[in-house]
């Protein structure tokens, strides 16, 4: 289009906040974005699940190497703290340790604690 001195002027579209062929980029960048989230989601998930089974069969090693040097099951666990070098982060873990008898290998549970 020409105004009056002779010059072309371009005609501006007017369809909107966005610009139609920005649309279908601006939405494979969000689908993109979501599948990233979603991703390192589901990665932490299953970090956190392994070091959960982590720490129940490193105390349940622990309490077994007692067993095999002592010929009694640990009666806490604090004294696998103390004596065997166990540790977890107590601010992530709650560790239950239940003592049947000295002969039976103790039941041990580990729960992920809400952070």
């Amino acid at each position: 289009m020409e105004n009056g001195t002779g010059e072309n002027i371009k005609k501006k579209n007017n369809t909107g906040f966005i610009r139609t062929e920005l649309i279908v980029p601006i939405c494979v960048f969000i689908l993109m974005i979501g599948m990233l989230l979603f991703g390192v989601s589901s990665v932490t998930k299953e970090t956190a699940q392994k070091e959960q089974e982590s720490l129940q069969n490193a105390v349940i090693q622990s309490a077994v190497h007692c067993y095999s040097v002592e010929g009694a099951y640990p009666e806490s666990l604090t004294y696998l703290k103390k004596h065997y070098g166990i540790t977890w982060n107590e601010k992530r873990y709650k560790v239950s340790y239940e003592v049947v008898a000295k002969n039976i290998r103790p039941e041990v549970q580990v729960i992920l604690l809400d952070e």
